[in-house]
């Protein structure tokens, strides 16, 4: 089969997939499932783009099978490119991944070694790349609104807090420092609104109908759109060095809500600072720095740069580039 680009990607939906959708179209390249039994003989084209999440390809982050593959297609297209939308787990010593992190940190090296282009999402991520191998062309391009974006942001708000993502991110907000959201909600008159499945019946859920909690359930993109583009703010536990990669974080400033990042530690990543780009914790809230707007529309300017068309333009011109 030969197709001027092809987008590989890991089984099952996320994330990844979404990303590659959004880009794969206007690439004209098609997403394809890539598994160790997928017969890639007959492939041939242009370019080939992987995207890799060690996670995506092999459950315990270690898809050795990815590596021999990607070098066999080497031959079958001009060029290769690799998304690096993860590069490899790390942890404490009684964890699972710090034993695998030496081979995870060896399969996204061999995956680099073999690309012609690469683009990830995380200013460490991209130095810990260039420390590994001569730099190819490359892009660092934080991760866009897989749920739209707003180009006029001066819409009208209303004191609300908006909570979206998997019922697991979702479920770390509401317990963070025993259920800070609600206590802190009601004292700056926030309304609380929940998007996303729904949570699995139990103690949260049970606590979340008695504090009053707007639940709309997993919504259309164009439906979450909406429900931000009229919310003042929206919650989200994740580290700042890894934010970038969040989808969730990049749906929030793609639409101007002002982020509330509940992290332990907070430092300068990626072009983003505290209380300027984003809320420090929902202690913030009751601070006078915790103007939606203000924080909103910074937040809005440092998404602009890397939005879904530099997404696309970027592959573009990287895979030009080395085809010439």
């Amino acid at each position: 089969m030969n197709a001027s680009a092809l987008s590989l990607i890991p089984p099952g939906t996320g994330g990844v997939r979404d990303y590659a959708s959004v880009v794969g179209h206007p690439l004209h390249a098609p997403l394809m499932e890539l598994k160790p039994d997928t017969d890639t003989a007959s492939l041939s084209g242009d370019f080939v783009l992987l995207h890799f999440s060690g996670y995506g390809f092999e459950k315990r982050g270690v898809p050795l099978w990815l590596v021999r593959r990607i070098r066999t297609l080497r031959s079958q297209f001009k060029a290769v490119g690799v998304v690096f939308h993860e590069l490899f787990a790390t942890g404490p010593v009684w964890g699972s991944a710090f034993w695998l992190s030496g081979v995870q940190q060896r399969i996204a090296r061999e995956l680099l070694l073999l690309s012609d282009f690469w683009l990830t999402n995380r200013e460490d991520s991209a130095r810990w790349l260039l420390s590994q191998s001569k730099a190819a062309p490359h892009r660092v391009l934080p991760v866009f609104s897989n749920v739209g974006e707003l180009d006029a942001i001066d819409t009208a708000r209303e004191r609300r807090l908006v909570v979206f993502g998997s019922s697991g991110i979702r479920a770390q907000v509401y317990e963070w420092a025993d259920g800070e959201i609600f206590r802190n909600a009601k004292r700056n008159g926030l309304t609380i609104h929940d998007i996303g499945p729904a949570m699995p019946e139990g103690p949260l859920a049970q606590h979340m109908a008695h504090e009053g909690v707007v639940t709309h359930g997993k919504l259309p993109a164009e439906q979450v759109s909406a429900a931000l583009a009229s919310a003042d703010f929206g919650a989200l536990a994740y580290p700042p060095d890894y934010v970038s990669k969040s989808g969730i974080f990049a749906a929030y400033c793609a639409h101007a809500v002002c982020p509330v990042l509940l992290a332990k530690d907070y430092g300068r990543h990626d072009g983003l600072t505290a209380n300027v780009h984003y809320l420090r914790g929902f202690g913030a809230l009751d601070s006078d720095s915790a103007n939606a707007r203000t924080i909103g529309r910074e937040a809005h300017r440092w998404y602009e740069p890397h939005r879904i068309d530099a997404h696309v333009a970027a592959l573009r011109d990287l895979a030009s580039e080395v085809r010439r």
